[in-house]
């Protein structure tokens, strides 16, 4: 116990340096000499950030409907979340006159984290304890900025734990791990067209307040790019088979922040994409084809958050989905589900 405490002191260190040296800023002049003159360049440094932010929440603020959104009060924020995310991918494909299809599923990665955001500016710290035991081999990165008129998600992942089953006609054959590896950077942004009265921050970053219920239609667009490999596909009596993924999909859907009792907040959300442009394909037994393509290849992407506001403190969860179809059904297709999820705390000073 003494030793987590030292650790949670010693994270603390470099965020108790800038909270000082906010305080020596603000300060009044005559007093400076007080604060040292060690902390008189961070002290320059955080007002002319401050300056910065000035202008950009003066002009943020003139563009909000203040009945229904507001900056959150109080200028940095701490939070502790507990992470988790996975990955699944099914395949369907014909040869021969038979139907083989693959579930597969990857581990799932459970990280902490701890976050301090001032003004909207965050720095976060993340810990994989099965990573650093080498129980797991995968790596994520994910990449967020949610604004109240675009925003964006970026994933990058390396997955080289899919396990599960392949269903062919002579009964289901298991995959060990290792079976299939996965290297995929997936994009979505959105575009918000009621922007002033709601707020995706509200409900994912807690930097704004959503006062009153609001939705908004939304456009969006994704990128899907990767490769998958799958050296041990000799399981089914065949040899190695390589895909490559590269498409493009723009679409519309709907957004809607729910205020239950002033101190709730529900975040549903969903934009469905219709693929528009692809390089797809596909490498079996060292033969190269373009990989097929209907109408319905689609990417859609889905949000749901909650969150509840207790004074100076607040928690909630969120959770991000991230399917996509691509190919055809009546000769190989491929589905895609990315998920990731947060259950968090936190406090405004």
């Amino acid at each position: 116990m003494c030793v987590m405490k030292m650790m949670n002191r010693l994270a603390l260190l470099p965020l108790a340096a800038f909270v000082a040296a906010s305080a020596c800023a603000a300060a009044p002049a005559d007093s400076a000499v007080a604060c040292g003159h060690g902390n008189r360049p961070l002290g320059r440094v955080r007002r002319a950030v401050d300056h910065l932010l000035d202008l950009r929440d003066s002009h943020r603020r003139q563009r909000a409907d203040t009945a229904y959104i507001v900056r959150t009060p109080g200028r940095l924020r701490l939070k502790l979340a507990f992470n988790a995310s996975g990955s699944d991918l099914d395949t369907r494909w014909a040869s021969g006159g038979s139907e083989f299809r693959s579930r597969l599923k990857a581990q799932a990665k459970n990280t902490m984290s701890l976050t301090a955001s001032y003004r909207g500016l965050s720095l976060s710290l993340s810990l994989n304890p099965a990573k650093l035991a080498g129980r797991n081999k995968d790596y994520e990165l994910n990449v967020n900025a949610y604004g109240n008129r675009f925003g964006a998600d970026l994933i990058l992942q390396s997955a080289k734990t899919y396990e599960g089953t392949v269903e062919a006609p002579s009964g289901v054959v298991e995959m060990p791990v290792g079976s299939v590896s996965q290297k995929m950077l997936m994009a979505d942004a959105y575009y918000v067209f009621s922007g002033r009265r709601f707020s995706f921050p509200a409900a994912f970053t807690q930097s704004w307040l959503q006062r009153r219920s609001a939705g908004s239609f939304m456009l969006g667009v994704s990128f899907v790019g990767g490769r998958f490999r799958a050296d041990k596909a000799g399981t089914l009596g065949g040899g190695s088979a390589r895909l490559s993924l590269l498409s493009g999909s723009v679409g519309a859907g709907y957004a809607y922040n729910w205020v239950i009792r002033r101190r709730w907040l529900l975040h549903i959300s969903t934009l469905p994409q219709l693929v528009v442009a692809s390089r797809n394909r596909l490498e079996a037994d060292g033969e190269a084809q373009k990989m097929p393509y209907s109408f319905s290849n689609a990417v859609v992407v889905g949000r749901l958050a909650l969150v509840r506001h207790f004074g100076t403190y607040f928690a909630g969860m969120n959770a991000v989905v991230n399917a996509s179809l691509f190919g055809d059904a009546d000769s190989f297709s491929l589905s895609t589900l990315k998920w990731r999820a947060r259950v968090f705390v936190g406090i405004r000073l």
